[in-house]
């Protein structure tokens, strides 16, 4: 970064001539005069631009510059110095990282992942993002952008991954840039897609049991969503309650979720087939057989001892 001052050089005793400006070397700290050469008439003022660069590796803290001018009168040489203080200071910046930096997705479907961003040295402004994709039907949709930094503050956005059936299996490297101004910085999100398993549904137990509904505890052991859309429960007579346009539950991979199963006069969309007014409400002690199906047409079932 740099920072600009004015050397101002005045003729006093009817001084006349050309001034050559320069100063000491300061390792990592660069000066430029704009002009470094003045022409000063007599009883006159002139002024010349002085920019301070500071380099990437130099050091923080305060530097005291002294600015001569130099001009030949006759067979003397005249000069002239003042002091210029700099002070350099940490340049205001921001971070930008993926947390989880590595996630997996099913072939067919989605996760996500957050992308943080925090505030260096004061920074205050505002973050722009973008992603390179690689080639392979995958695609990324952003949450907040661009993003409002405020000075020691912590924000973070989110970042969807979708693939397609046509995703071909392996790992992804997808690169997140923030940009600022002229200043920008990178991080890398590792994607391991991977191939959708059997849907795979256990029972691990039943609850809330009443007349005309009860609970079914579910866990997923595959490594796909699973969403539930239909169900049927039959009893020992064979008939049978069907809810056939089933908002049902969606079980994450490795987790468990609660399915309530409604029949009777407790389900108005389901439909009946069977014997009248035979198969109206669960009763203590009887078994029945319960069915769900997927969105991916797997279909589970369960015995159920009411």
């Amino acid at each position: 970064m740099n920072a600009t001052s004015t050397v101002t050089i005045q003729s006093i005793q009817g001084f006349t001539g050309t001034i050559s400006l320069a100063v000491q070397v300061i390792s990592g700290i660069g000066i430029i005069f704009n002009p470094n050469r003045v022409n000063v008439p007599v009883g006159a003022t002139v002024t010349s631009t002085i920019t301070v660069e500071a380099s990437k590796n130099a050091s923080i803290g305060t530097y005291n510059i002294i600015v001569t001018g130099t001009a030949a009168s006759g067979r003397k040489v005249l000069s002239s110095s003042a002091l210029l203080t700099a002070t350099v200071t940490s340049q205001a910046d921001f971070g930008v990282y993926a947390y989880p930096y590595s996630i997996i997705v099913v072939a067919g479907f989605t996760n996500s992942t957050s992308i943080v961003l925090d505030g260096k040295n004061g920074f205050n402004g505002s973050v722009t993002l973008s992603a390179t994709v690689p080639f392979g039907f995958l695609g990324v949709m952003g949450g907040q952008n661009p993003v409002k930094l405020t000075p020691g503050a912590t924000t973070n956005t989110g970042l969807l991954v979708s693939t397609t059936t046509s995703t071909v299996l392996g790992k992804y490297n997808i690169t997140i840039t923030g940009s600022s101004g002229t200043v920008s910085h990178s991080c890398v999100l590792t994607v391991n897609v991977v191939d959708p398993s059997p849907e795979s549904l256990t029972l691990l137990g039943i609850s809330n049991k009443l007349s005309n509904s009860l609970t079914l505890s579910l866990r997923n052991n595959g490594n796909t969503p699973t969403t539930l859309q239909s169900y049927s429960v039959t009893d020992t007579s064979r008939d049978v309650w069907t809810l056939a346009n089933w908002t049902g539950p969606t079980v994450s991979p490795g987790s468990t979720s609660s399915a309530v199963i409604l029949i009777g006069s407790a389900c108005n969309t389901c439909a009946y087939n069977g014997i009248t007014g035979l198969f109206q409400q669960f009763l203590i002690g009887h078994t029945y057989l319960i069915a769900v199906t997927t969105k991916l047409n797997s279909q589970f079932t369960f015995t159920v001892i009411f």
